[in-house]
C-alpha cells in the first residue's frame, strides 16, 4: 500500500511539474497579439462594428490572468464614425471561478475611455444593437408537413406569454470586484430634442458589479454644453442595479449634486434624491422619497436674476403602457425674478391621484402661476371630480380663471371651465363644452363682458388637436378656430372671422393715440411736431400679444366684415397670416375704406421691432383719410398711390423717426386745398417781384381755398427727414411745381425748405401809364421755408430779368426812380430861386431835406403782404418780351390809379 502509495504521490508530482513547465513554456511561447485580428472579425460579424486594436496585447497568468491592452475603438454599426474608444485598460480574471462557469474579473482599471451616445430623430440611441439579443435561428423544415399545411407552434412560443424579452438559459456569470475609470469623457447629442452636451474629466469607481445585482456606483465629472450653454461640476453616488435583458435599471439611495452654469441659470445648490427604478421596454418609472432643489442666479446675459425651485414626490408610480398614475402629495412650486423688476410664481399640487386600468379617483389637482412687475398676471388651474378609468376617464370640470393688467391701464379678467374626457391609453383629450367669460376693466371703471362658449379635443399620439371659440363682441359675432400640428414644435392653423368689431374699445388708450382733427374754425395750421415727435400709444396687451405670437409658428386667414378703429371703418377686411418665429408676415390685406379700396402686405419683426408694410389705395377720399390719420382735413378730392414704410428699433431716448424709411406716390384729383387762394397772385404778379430777393409772411388762412385738377407727388422719408422727389398741383389759373430732390421737411424739428414755381395756365394782364400788357405765361420762382406756424415765401427775382414780366417791372421801378430825382430837382431848384423865408412848417429846414412827392403804393393784403408794394409811376410803353415768354397783345387803356394787389394766403 505504502508503495503504491508512493508511486501516486510522485506522478502527481510530474504531473504537476509537467503543467508547470507546459503553462511556463505556452506563456513564454504564446503571442495573444495573434488574436487581435480574430477578436476585430468577430465583432464585426456580430455587431457589424469595427473595432481597431492599435496597441499591443499584454497577457499574464500568475498570480492572476491579466490582460492589459492599449489604443482600443469601436465603431458604429455600418459606419467609421467612431462610438467608443480607450487610451488604455487592465483587468485580472480568478482562474478557479473559470471552472465553475463563473468569469470573475477582479480589477478593471480603464484611462481615456470616451463615447459617443447618440440619438437619432426617431428616438433610438446607437447603441441599442450592442444590448439586442440575437433572434433564434431560423427552423429547419420539417419533412412532415407540407407547405400549406399548418404547423403546431413550437413549445416555446406556445408557453411563453410575455412581451418582455427573455433572457438566454445560460449558467455563465459575469462578476467584477471592481471598476474605475479615470479621465473619461462621454458625448451626448439628441437630434430629437436638439441637445448636444458632454461630460468631461469624468471619473467612476464601482464596488462588486454583478448583472442583476445592485452595486455601489461614484461618478464625478464637469458638464459640459453647447445645446443648453453649460459648464457645472456634477458628482453622483448610489446603489445600482442593472440588467440589460429586461432592461430594467434600479437605482437607490441616490443623490445627484450640480452646481455651476445650465442653461440660463447658474446653479449655486442643485440636488436630487431618491430610489428610483425605470423600465425603459415599458416606459415606466416608479419613484419614492423623490426631492429635487434648485436654487441660484441667472447667468450672464439672460436677464434673469435668480431661481428657487422644488419638487417633492413621496410616491410616484407611472407606466404609460397600462396608462397607470398615481401620486401622493405631489408638489412643485418655485420663484424666480429678472432684471426689470419682475417676479413669477408657480404651484402645482396633487394631494392624492390613483388612475389605473381599474379605476380612477383621488382629490382635486390645483395650480397657480404669477407675475408681478410692469405687468401683473395671475391663473389659478382646478381639476377635480376624476372617475372612470385610465382608458375612460371623466373630469367633472377642469377651470382656469386669471386677470392681466398692465401699470393703470385697463384689466383683463377671464375665466373658461368644461367637463373633460380623456383616454390616456390612447393619448385622447375632449373638452366638449366650453364656456367662459373675458372682463375688460377700464380705470374709469367701465366694465365690458364678452362671453365665449368652444370646444377642444388633441389626439397626442398623433399629435394633433383642434379647438373651435364663439364669442360675442360689441354685439357682433367672432368666431375663432383652428387646428395644431407637431407638438413637439407646434405647428397653428386657424380662421378668424367678426360681424363688427369696435377696436377702439377693445383696445387700451387706443383713442389717445390719433391727434383730433382741427376744428372747422380753427386759425392755427396743423400741429406736425407732436406726430412726429411721439410714436403710436402701446397697447395695454402688446407685450403679451408679442411675446405670444413670437413664440407661434402657423398660418391663418382672416375676415372681418367690418372694423372699427381710431374712428375709422373699415368694411370687409381679409388677409392672409404667416407667423415664424418672432414674425408675423400679412398678406393679401384688402378692405374697402374711405369710398375706395386698400390692398397691401406687412411683415413685423416682433423680436427686433421692426415693421415693414406696402399699402396700395385706390380712389381714397382724402378728407376722411387725413382725418382718419389725426390730422388737419386741408385737402379734398380722391387718390390713388402707394406707400412703403419700414421701421426698426430705436435706441433708448432716440426719436422712432430717425429709424424709418419709406416712400409715397401717387396722385390726386378734383379737390381743393385749404389755408390760401392763388387768386390774388394772379390778379398782379408784379406785386411778388422785385429786384431784391425779399421774404414775405406767409400764413395759413382756413377760410382761403384753392381748387385743383391734379396732384403728383412723391415722397422718400429717410432719417426724418421727407423729400420731395417729385411734386406737382395742376389747378385752373397756374401749375405750381416743386424743384425735384431739392425740396425737403425736417419732420423732427418740423422744419422745411420748398423752392419751386408757380407758372400761369392763363394770359395776366399788366396795366401801366395807360397800356395793358397781356402775358401768356408767367413763371415766378419762390421758396418756401420755415415752420407751418410761421412760414416765409421768398420770390427768386434775380431768374426773372430777362422775361417780359422782368422788363415791365424794371420800367416801372425806372420810372419811379426818375420821377422822385425829378421831384428832387425841382425842389431843389425853387429853393435856390426864392429868397429863405422864415421858416414854415412843414418846410425843409437845414440838414432836414424837404418831403419829396410820393407815389401810390400797391395796395396789398394785410395779413400776406407781398415781397414788393411799390406802385408804378409815370408813362411808358412796356418793352420787348424776353425770350422764353409769351406775350398776348397790348392795347391803349385809358390811365388809372393803380390798383392794390391782395397777396394770396399761403397754407401750412
Amino acid at each position: 500500500m505504502k508503495a503504491w502509495l508512493k508511486r501516486i504521490l510522485i506522478g502527481l508530482v510530474v504531473l504537476m511539474l509537467f503543467a508547470f513547465v507546459g503553462a511556463a513554456v505556452f506563456l513564454l511561447t504564446f503571442d495573444p497579439n495573434a488574436y487581435k485580428h480574430k477578436i476585430e472579425s468577430i465583432v464585426q460579424e456580430r455587431y457589424n462594428r469595427t473595432m481597431v486594436i492599435e496597441g499591443d496585447l499584454e497577457l499574464s497568468l500568475f498570480p492572476r490572468i491579466g490582460l492589459s491592452v492599449r489604443k482600443i475603438s469601436l465603431s458604429e454599426p455600418n459606419s467609421t464614425t467612431t462610438f467608443a474608444s480607450i487610451d488604455s485598460a487592465r483587468f485580472a480574471v480568478a482562474i478557479w471561478p473559470l471552472i465553475s462557469n463563473r468569469l470573475v474579473v477582479d480589477h478593471v482599471a480603464v484611462s481615456g475611455l470616451k463615447g459617443w451616445i447618440v440619438r437619432d430623430e426617431k428616438g433610438n440611441f446607437n447603441f441599442e444593437d450592442l444590448l439586442t439579443q440575437s433572434p433564434p435561428s431560423l427552423e429547419t423544415a420539417d419533412p412532415r408537413f407540407k407547405s400549406d399545411e399548418i404547423r403546431p407552434a413550437p413549445a416555446s412560443a406556445a408557453e411563453s406569454n410575455s412581451v418582455l424579452p427573455q433572457p438566454k438559459k445560460t449558467d455563465f456569470k459575469i462578476d467584477i470586484a471592481g471598476l474605475e475609470v479615470q479621465n473619461g469623457a462621454i458625448f451626448y447629442k439628441d437630434r430629437l430634442n436638439n441637445l448636444d452636451m458632454r461630460l468631461n474629466r469624468m471619473t467612476v469607481n464601482t464596488g462588486r458589479v454583478t448583472f442583476d445585482q445592485p452595486f455601489d456606483v461614484s461618478v464625478t465629472g464637469n458638464l459640459e454644453g453647447a445645446r443648453p450653454v453649460a459648464n457645472a461640476s456634477v458628482n453622483i453616488q448610489g446603489l445600482v442595479k442593472l440588467d440589460p435583458v429586461t432592461k430594467l435599471y434600479t437605482a437607490r439611495n441616490l443623490e445627484a449634486n450640480i452646481k455651476g452654469v445650465v442653461g440660463a441659470v447658474d446653479v449655486q445648490t442643485g440636488t436630487l434624491t431618491g430610489d428610483f427604478e425605470v423600465d425603459s421596454f415599458a416606459h415606466a418609472l416608479t419613484g419614492s422619497g423623490i426631492d429635487l432643489t434648485i436654487s441660484g442666479k441667472g447667468a450672464k446675459g439672460t436677464g434673469l436674476r435668480n431661481l428657487d425651485m422644488s419638487l417633492a414626490a413621496p410616491k410616484l408610480n407611472f407606466d404609460s403602457t397600462a396608462p397607470l398614475l398615481q401620486m401622493t402629495n405631489f408638489a412643485v412650486k418655485g420663484t424666480a425674478s429678472d432684471e426689470d423688476d419682475e417676479s413669477y410664481e408657480w404651484v402645482l399640487n396633487s394631494p392624492a391621484l390613483d388612475i389605473s386600468p381599474t379605476g380612477a379617483g383621488g382629490k382635486p389637482l390645483t395650480g397657480s402661476v404669477r407675475i408681478k412687475g410692469k405687468e401683473q398676471f395671475g391663473v389659478n388651474f382646478r381639476m377635480e371630480g376624476i372617475s372612470g378609468t385610465s382608458e375612460a376617464l371623466n373630469v367633472a370640470q377642469i377651470k382656469l380663471d386669471g386677470a392681466y393688467a398692465r401699470g393703470n391701464k385697463r384689466a383683463v379678467n377671464f375665466n373658461v371651465s368644461s367637463p373633460a374626457k380623456m383616454d390616456l391609453a390612447r393619448r385622447l383629450v375632449a373638452l366638449s363644452a366650453m364656456s367662459g367669460n373675458v372682463v375688460l376693466k377700464d380705470v374709469e371703471t367701465r366694465e365690458q363682458n364678452i362671453p365665449v362658449i368652444g370646444t377642444f379635443s388633441a389626439d397626442f399620439l398623433k399629435s394633433v388637436a383642434s379647438f373651435k371659440a364663439d364669442a360675442v363682441i360689441n354685439s357682433g359675432k367672432f368666431s375663432f378656430d383652428g387646428n395644431i400640428s407637431r407638438f413637439d414644435e407646434p405647428y397653428v392653423r386657424f380662421a378668424v372671422g367678426a360681424d363688427s368689431v369696435n377696436l377702439d374699445e377693445l383696445i387700451d388708450n387706443v383713442s389717445d393715440a390719433a391727434a383730433p382733427a382741427a376744428a372747422p374754425g380753427n386759425t392755427k395750421a396743423p400741429a406736425a411736431p407732436q406726430a412726429a415727435q411721439a410714436k403710436p400709444a402701446t397697447t395695454a396687451v402688446r407685450n403679451l400679444v408679442s411675446d405670444l405670437m413670437g413664440s407661434l409658428i402657423g398660418s391663418g386667414t382672416a375676415s372681418l366684415k367690418q372694423i372699427t378703429y381710431h374712428g375709422v371703418v373699415y368694411n370687409d377686411v381679409t388677409a392672409a397670416l404667416n407667423f415664424t418665429k418672432d414674425q408675423l408676415g400679412i398678406t393679401d390685406i384688402k378692405s374697402s375704406i374711405f369710398d375706395g379700396q386698400v390692398q397691401g402686405d406687412a411683415l413685423i419683426n416682433m423680436k427686433d421691432d421692426e415693421v415693414t408694410t406696402k399699402l396700395n389705395f385706390q380712389d381714397v377720399s382724402l378728407e376722411p383719410l387725413l382725418k382718419g390719420l389725426g390730422m388737419n382735413p386741408v385737402m379734398t378730392g380722391t387718390g390713388t398711390f402707394a406707400l412703403v414704410f419700414a421701421s426698426r428699433n430705436a435706441p433708448e431716448g432716440a426719436n422712432w423717426l430717425t429709424n424709418a424709411t419709406g416712400s409715397l406716390e401717387g396722385q390726386a384729383s378734383d379737390g381743393a386745398i385749404s389755408g390760401f387762394d392763388l387768386a390774388p397772385l394772379l390778379a398782379d404778379p408784379a406785386a411778388y417781384a422785385n429786384n431784391i430777393e425779399q421774404a414775405g409772411t406767409w400764413k395759413f388762412d382756413p377760410a382761403a381755398k384753392t381748387p385743383y385738377k391734379t396732384l403728383k407727388t412723391k415722397l422718400v422719408l429717410d432719417n426724418g427727414e421727407l423729400h420731395f422727389t417729385h411734386f406737382s398741383l395742376l389747378t385752373d389759373p397756374l401749375l405750381i411745381q416743386a424743384d425735384d430732390n431739392l425740396a425737403v421737411y425736417n419732420l423732427i424739428n418740423n422744419q422745411f425748405s420748398f423752392p419751386g414755381k408757380f407758372v400761369t395756365r392763363q394770359p395776366v394782364t399788366l396795366n401801366q401809364d395807360g397800356l395793358r400788357v397781356s402775358i401768356k405765361q408767367v413763371t415766378l420762382p419762390f421758396e418756401l421755408s420755415g415752420t407751418p406756424e410761421s412760414a416765409q415765401l421768398k420770390v427768386k427775382w434775380q431768374r426773372l430779368n430777362n422775361s417780359p414780366l422782368g422788363q415791365f417791372v424794371k420800367q416801372r421801378k425806372d420810372k419811379e426812380a426818375e420821377a422822385q430825382k425829378q421831384a428832387a430837382e425841382q425842389a431843389a431848384a425853387q429853393k435856390a430861386a426864392v429868397p429863405e423865408p422864415q421858416a414854415q412848417p412843414g418846410a425843409a429846414t437845414e440838414g432836414q431835406p424837404a418831403p419829396t412827392p410820393t407815389t401810390p403804393e400797391t395796395g396789398t393784403d394785410s395779413s400776406n403782404p407781398p415781397p414788393a408794394q411799390s406802385a408804378p409811376a409815370g408813362q411808358a410803353a412796356p418793352d420787348t418780351p424776353a425770350a422764353g415768354d409769351k406775350p398776348a397783345a397790348t392795347a391803349p387803356a385809358t390811365p388809372a390809379e393803380p390798383k392794390p394787389a391782395p397777396a394770396p394766403a399761403p397754407a401750412k
